[in-house]
């Protein structure tokens, strides 16, 4: 029969080895990478982007690089297209360079934003990145 200490040694080497396979298949799981994309919009209502698909849980932002009518107030809709169609969150915000609508803590799904604003006969041109974690 092993003495106490040699059982101890080996029980923590088995604890040491189980917790690092746990931390490397977590991590593996939950591989993913920033990504976004670069939109040119032009509406005079309503507009969508192509669909996304996140890897993992997250921040999705959204962001005005251009704007026509730097003035004028834009409603960003952030919207689940992947099983039930919902409405995942909505900011209003500037169509100015630099302003962002941000929406935080979302779960891994497809999603498409729409951007919106009142029907005045007047057209936002300009471009626009978002920002999310895809999958890899």
């Amino acid at each position: 029969m092993p003495s106490p200490r040699v059982v101890l040694r080996r029980l923590s080497h088995v604890t040491v080895t189980t917790c690092c396979a746990a931390v490397l298949i977590v991590t593996q799981a939950a591989s993913a990478h920033a990504a976004s994309r670069t939109v040119n919009f032009e509406y005079q209502h309503i507009w969508l982007t192509p669909e996304f698909e996140t890897g993992i849980r997250g921040r999705i932002h959204f962001t005005v690089k251009k704007c026509d009518h730097p003035n004028g107030d834009m409603t960003v809709l952030l919207r689940r297209t992947d099983g039930y169609n919902y409405v995942a969150g909505t900011e209003k915000i500037k169509c100015r360079s630099g302003q962002s609508a941000k929406f935080d803590d979302h779960p891994a799904g497809t999603y498409e934003f729409e951007l919106g604003k009142l029907d005045d006969y007047k057209f936002f041109k300009g471009t626009a990145t978002y920002s999310f974690n895809a999958a890899r």
